[in-house]
């Protein structure tokens, strides 16, 4: 299976912005949270050293062993949102907070590395049980990881592809990529099952491929655009399409959502993946941060600062992050409830 019959997460949001019955892109709103970002990158320095942020993402490391962590981490994230009056799940770190959503894989992936067991290795991945898996998975609350089973049905194959195909390391997928983002993005959805994140919307096939731009995204951030890290074509990539990014946007009047939709989700009824009304929101999502993006490099020219690195991977850590620390001002409209593994 191939990637190339599909539309790219870009092309799919152009697509559905000409099609979308529920959702509204905003442009003063758009260029109000450009204008946001745009001050944070230019004062702050946002986006330099967004791999540092966090004290649970691997650093001092060999490029091979930072990169096989992030593979593993980023084939067995998605959905850790609980059902309604579950706990969530959560893990301390080795500092004794305690980590929850995706912070808790992270926790968790680190914790089982301290107790001695291999999980990153592919020969591990690809031989994982349940039982393992529900050690190396176990919480500190009283919830539990959601989709344990799919997760380790991913990493199993992940690994058996790898060990196959790629010497047994997600480097070799990247070397083989010639640090061109798209190339590296059609290795990824054509080797490894998971990561096709594809549906059909309206009369044609469109693509989101949010973890898989993730897996690109993360290994930059990491290496810090350098070795292995070094991509020509970064600019490329999409936002990764969400939960929590597209209601920063609504925050931000970047979108506007109709009644029937908003009614929706504060029914929290349960959306089927592939929905129309998934497609709808994840495709608005990227085209708002496009357009976002797009008023970003406008601000900088205007400016004389051509050298500012920013491409949609910045813009979509900073609404991801304001998502996570404005919980109260986001969750005003819930996010769309789709159980999935594709984010």
């Amino acid at each position: 299976m191939t990637t190339s019959n599909f539309l790219n997460p870009q092309s799919t949001g152009l697509y559905v912005n000409t099609q979308a019955k529920h959702i509204k892109f905003n442009k003063s709103g758009a260029d109000k949270v450009a204008e946001i970002i745009y001050k944070a990158i230019v004062n702050d320095g946002f986006g330099n050293n967004m791999w540092q942020t966090s004290d649970l993402n691997p650093r001092d490391q060999s490029e091979q062993e930072m990169i096989n962590w992030i593979f593993f981490v980023d084939t067995a994230n998605f959905s850790f949102w609980p059902d309604e009056g579950d706990v969530k799940f959560g893990v301390k770190d080795h500092k004794g907070k305690l980590q929850t959503g995706q912070m808790s894989l992270c926790a968790a992936v680190n914790r089982a590395l301290r107790e001695g067991i291999p999980v990153t290795d592919a020969k591990f991945m690809a031989n994982a049980t349940m039982e393992q898996f529900q050690m190396i998975f176990r919480s500190d609350t009283d919830g539990k990881m959601t989709l344990l089973g799919e997760r380790l049905k991913a990493i199993n194959e992940a690994g058996k592809v790898l060990l196959d195909k790629f010497s047994g390391s997600f480097s070799f997928c990247v070397m083989r990529a010639e640090k061109d983002v798209q190339r590296l993005i059609h290795i990824i959805t054509d080797n490894f099952e998971s990561y096709r994140d594809m549906c059909q919307y309206e009369d044609k096939t469109v693509s989101f491929l949010k973890r898989a731009q993730l897996l690109v995204a993360d290994v930059w951030k990491c290496l810090g655009g350098k070795g292995l890290g070094e991509f020509s074509n970064i600019r490329s990539i999409s936002m990764l399409a969400d939960y929590r990014v597209p209601q920063s946007l609504v925050a931000f009047d970047v979108l506007h959502y109709d009644d029937e939709l908003k009614n929706l989700l504060k029914s929290k009824i349960p959306i089927i993946p592939g929905d129309y009304v998934e497609s709808e929101i994840r495709g608005m999502s990227i085209y708002a941060v496009e357009k976002v993006l797009e008023q970003i490099e406008e601000l900088a020219r205007d400016d004389g600062r051509r050298n500012i690195e920013v491409n949609a991977v910045v813009v979509d850590y900073f609404l991801w992050g304001w998502a996570r620390n404005n919980r109260v001002l986001v969750d005003v409209l819930p996010f769309h409830r789709c159980r999935t593994i594709y984010y």
